[in-house]
């Protein structure tokens, strides 16, 4: 479970609880990533990773790619910083990228081992944030399929607040969409 949110306390936090606590993931061991904890360069583009098969800058990132790797399903919930993800989740997502090879005939392949079920929460403030940031979730759908998610369930809480994110209709819309996929 991946916070992309530098507050541990926040919207992004609470829902990932609420995911952690569905009867559907009950069989699943659920770890906590808050990447506001964690010291995560960006990706310094210097191609190591694709003649190494890792990334050349070692910090906190090092040992995620394992438990990416590893993970029967990934859950990301994080909040809206001017119209995109928070930088903290970017850098993660762009140094995912060590997991990428090039294939002869120029398409890609991905180490992230398991096929993967996912699941993305996106709190926001603004009140219609479910309909101005919805190419936003489609980015980070895109790159759940792009790394095995062969299911995943997503959606924006608009009007989020931790006090209120669980009363939300759209957080119990991704609930139910996060119990299906889990099932199937």
């Amino acid at each position: 479970m991946i916070n992309g949110s530098p507050q541990n306390s926040g919207s992004s936090s609470k829902m990932l609880d609420l995911i952690s606590k569905r009867d559907s993931v009950k069989g699943y061991e659920c770890e906590r990533i808050n990447l506001g904890e964690l010291n995560i360069s960006h990706c310094k583009g210097c191609l190591v990773c694709k003649k190494t098969k890792e990334c050349a800058v070692k910090d906190d990132m090092t040992p995620l790619y394992k438990k990416v790797q590893d993970a029967d399903a990934v859950a990301i919930a994080v909040p809206v910083y001017f119209g995109h993800e928070t930088g903290l989740l970017k850098n993660f997502i762009d140094r995912l990228y060590a997991l990428m090879d090039r294939n002869p005939d120029n398409s890609w392949s991905v180490r992230f081992g398991n096929k993967k079920k996912g699941v993305i929460a996106i709190p926001c403030g603004s009140p219609d944030g479910n309909m101005i940031y919805h190419g936003m979730m489609t980015n980070l759908v895109v790159v759940m399929r792009m790394f095995g998610a062969a299911d995943v369930a997503s959606g924006i809480v608009p009007s989020a607040a931790p006090g209120t994110v669980a009363d939300s209709q759209f957080m119990k819309d991704i609930l139910s969409a996060l119990d299906f996929h889990m099932s199937e």
